[in-house]
């Protein structure tokens, strides 16, 4: 049993480096400039977002779903919308770091 838990350790590390190693790379050899991929993350990221907002918010009207479910869903959200803003200010750090910008402070 503890050889299958650091198979599924070793196995979750793996991909969450290969993640992080294949954004950083993905953003290095990007075929568009900084600024552009920053743009075509930023929309997609937001059109994400606004797709789950309004799904979310056209379900409240619906009795089949909880208050507890609306919460979480709600907690969900607001999650991925701190979580894409790190990710977005990790690329928009990295790319002043490539260009050799002087880095701005963040909120």
């Amino acid at each position: 049993m503890e050889q299958q838990d650091k198979f599924y350790k070793g196995l979750f590390f793996g991909a969450a480096l290969g993640a992080a190693v294949g954004t950083i790379m993905g953003l290095l050899f990007a075929p568009h400039k900084g600024i552009d991929t920053q743009q075509i993350i930023t929309g997609k990221i937001k059109n994400a977002l606004d797709k789950a907002t309004d799904r979310y918010e056209s379900s409240e009207h619906d009795e089949a779903y909880n208050n507890d479910a609306k919460t979480r869903s709600q907690e969900i959200i607001d999650t991925a919308r701190e979580e894409a803003k790190k990710i977005l200010n990790e690329a928009n750090s990295i790319i002043r770091d490539i260009k050799g910008y002087p880095k701005t402070q963040e909120n």
